[in-house]
């Protein structure tokens, strides 16, 4: 998992979430909430057409990856739209753009699905009754989830996620190299993915008021998947070359060209799009590559 960046321009981001049509949405999840408390319907009827619109942007900004477990997903598969807090749980975000990740399927509906454990109290859904009344819903409307193209509304977001605290990491908002580290295994060729327990140590002395900082990798790890055995194995035939190509490079024999090439190959190992990137950015770091 590496931090990921979300595009805020208006070419980049469907109509589906700002303006006119996130407006429409939002009062149709409204009404209907309404009716869930009156007993008309058991349950909302989401309509995933309007996520899926995202799905192109979204693979753009993992370069073509899932945004939890770094494999290469569009080739292989159409990959889903992740709705990172469940709309199961969390229904007024059912069309939220900001709560969207492009995600493989293994991670989503094997691994996470309708999970989503937090440390501290549950962000406030709308306050909706039976007897809420219609002008009332009109002052939610466009209040209740985020415009992506509003700064101040997607910094306010930002706070709630981290007052609410979630165990699951989102690369979106959270920084995993805070959270994460790897473990090679040459006898099972598999990479293992581990707390970062140096930096926990670290957190744990600076943020006093949020001292329980590992079961939030623990967890991720648990519920994204992120130790099962074909992604281990996946894992290690990349870290396999990488580290034949820091051996190269160390040798002082390599000559100038050639620790050229290994240096601009590991850089585009290390690249946001390059498959399981964090990993070897992680074994890249922990040892640095020689200027000479």
């Amino acid at each position: 998992m590496i931090r990921l960046r979300r595009s805020r321009s208006k070419t980049d981001i469907h109509a589906n979430f700002y303006g006119e049509k996130k407006r429409t949405f939002e009062k149709e999840l409204l009404i209907n909430q309404r009716r869930i408390r009156r007993g008309e319907i058991q349950k909302h009827n989401f309509k995933s057409d309007r996520w899926k619109e995202a799905k192109k942007q979204l693979f753009a900004e993992t370069g073509g990856k899932c945004a939890y477990c770094e494999a290469p997903t569009r080739e292989v598969a159409y990959g889903d739209v992740e709705h990172y807090r469940p709309k199961s749980s969390y229904w007024w975000l059912a069309y939220c753009y900001d709560n969207y990740l492009a995600s493989c399927q293994l991670c989503n509906q094997k691994f996470k699905k309708d999970d989503f454990p937090i440390q501290n109290r549950k962000m406030r859904a709308p306050i909706i009754k039976r007897n809420t009344t219609d002008n009332f819903i009109t002052t939610q409307v466009g209040a209740i989830a985020p415009d992506p193209l509003d700064a101040a509304q997607v910094s306010a977001f930002v706070r709630l996620h981290q007052e609410e605290r979630p165990l699951l990491l989102n690369p979106y908002f959270d920084d995993p190299t805070e959270y994460f580290a790897w473990r090679a295994d040459d006898v099972l060729r598999e990479v293992e993915i581990t707390p970062n327990s140096e930096n926990f140590q670290v957190e744990v002395i600076v943020n006093t008021e949020n001292p329980e900082v590992e079961p939030i990798a623990v967890a991720s790890i648990q519920h994204y998947g992120l130790n099962r055995k074909d992604l281990k194995s996946e894992r290690y035939a990349i870290y396999h070359p990488y580290r034949v190509l820091k051996t190269t490079l160390e040798n002082d024999r390599t000559s100038p060209e050639i620790r050229n090439e290994i240096r601009n190959t590991i850089e585009r190992m290390k690249a946001p799009g390059a498959s399981f990137a964090g990993m070897i950015r992680y074994f890249d770091a922990l040892s640095p590559i020689p200027e000479n």
